[in-house]
């Protein structure tokens, strides 16, 4: 348990814990893996719990009956989520999908609050307050987008968050058509002649292995033009 505490101890939330305590805060939930593919848990189903990712990838999206996917987050590790169930016991807000073969820890409403009454630090609080924050935050931008920004404005707006504004190269394996199509809330197609647009202008380097910002400064114009 020594290595999930250790984990444990890099999320914010815990950061000022004891390794003793980080062991009776780990023996309070569970370790529980995810094969590709399947899903962690559904939008609507009675709370989860909250969850912290140890290895692996996680989309947190909006999926319907359809298999339509509109993804809010993607979840690296180590990062907690879902931690709003966990704090009003409600039902689950979005739906997980284990992207990657995943690895986590997961503690139920009940026990998380008996945590809390344990370990009444303001610290815990703050840092999920802030958490929560951040992400709600990212769901106006992106109601925003889906209101006011074209496909284009939204498929280059990914480019440049998924290349850290040009200056890294998109490994399409790991982000295929259907994920970035995904984050757009629009149709594969759509995605795929923004993508041979934008490579036709030279503003990006696009095939089937990679996409390659060529010019950052005029893909941000676009964006800007279309706010």
């Amino acid at each position: 348990m020594e290595k999930y505490t250790k984990l444990l101890s890099s999320v914010s939330h815990f950061n000022n814990l004891k390794p003793s305590d980080l062991l009776r805060i780990i023996n309070s939930g569970h370790l529980k893996r995810y094969r590709k593919g399947t899903f962690i848990y559904q939008q609507g189903d009675p709370s989860a719990g909250m969850y912290v990712l140890f290895s692996g990838k996680v989309h947190i999206c909006n999926y319907n009956c359809d298999g339509q996917i509109q993804v809010f987050s993607i979840i690296e590790p180590v990062i907690m989520f879902n931690e709003l169930t966990a704090i009003d016991g409600g039902p689950n807000p979005a739906t997980a999908i284990a992207v990657k073969d995943c690895l986590t820890w997961n503690i139920d409403y009940e026990a998380f609050e008996s945590l809390v009454k344990q370990y009444p630090d303001p610290t815990v609080g703050l840092a999920m307050m802030r958490v929560l924050a951040g992400r709600t935050r990212n769901l106006i931008t992106l109601c925003g987008d889906l209101s006011f920004r074209s496909v284009l404005s939204r498929c280059i707006k990914l480019i440049l968050e998924l290349s850290d504004d040009g200056t890294k190269i998109i490994n399409r394996s790991e982000f295929p058509l259907s994920d970035l199509s995904a984050r757009v809330a629009t149709a594969p197609e759509s995605v795929s002649r923004s993508l041979s647009w934008l490579d036709k202008r030279g503003l990006i380097s696009c095939d089937r292995n990679q996409i390659t910002v060529q010019n950052a400064a005029a893909l941000l114009d676009i964006v800007i033009e279309d706010s």
